[in-house]
């Protein structure tokens, strides 16, 4: 699986690589296998072609200008194995860009998860992922709610994440330069 992601820029990367060392300490869940590098998601396919996506990257970073958004809050996405998260606020620029993004990105992949496309996409950054249980989630929760959790967070860059089955790995990166 692949992702068009933007990898957070410090202090929030050591944030919450922090978060996820307590979490493995307090708790005994282990670093998000589909968050093993900080970061929010704006498109999933299993397959790209790689050379097109390195062009819509770079053509779409050299006229995009970093921009900040506002991360707060914990959120969980409910099931046998919820996801605990920090919610991105969806702004203006935000916005703009996976409304532009999506396209191109649907252009040049096969089978993109739904869950990313615009009337759907909830920007998030996961904290907990494939390891919580229900009984477990009182007690983190609890907290994490006792954490920092308000961040403006820079938006530098645009980067392909590839999952061989481990640890996320980048691919390219395109740093966001327009004016």
């Amino acid at each position: 699986m692949h992702g068009i992601v933007t990898v957070l820029a410090e202090p929030h990367h050591e944030r919450v690589e922090s978060i996820w060392r307590k979490l493995k300490q307090r708790f005994g869940v282990g670093r998000p296998e589909a968050s093993s590098v900080p970061h929010f998601s704006y498109h999933v396919a299993p397959t790209y072609d790689i050379e097109q996506l390195k062009v819509v990257l770079v053509e779409t970073a050299v006229t995009t200008p970093p921009f900040t958004v506002q991360a707060t809050g914990i959120g969980i996405f409910p099931g046998e194995l919820p996801v605990l998260y920090i919610p991105v606020a969806r702004t203006p620029a935000l916005q703009a860009l996976h409304t532009a993004l999506w396209p191109k990105l649907e252009a040049v992949s096969q089978d993109s998860l739904d869950y990313y496309a615009p009337n759907n996409w909830f920007p998030h950054i996961t904290l907990g992922h494939n390891d919580i249980t229900p009984a477990q989630l009182g007690p983190i929760v609890t907290w994490l709610n006792r954490q920092a959790l308000a961040w403006d967070i820079q938006v530098t860059n645009l980067t392909l994440l590839h999952d061989p089955g481990g640890r996320h790995v980048p691919l390219h990166r395109a740093e966001l330069q327009g004016n």
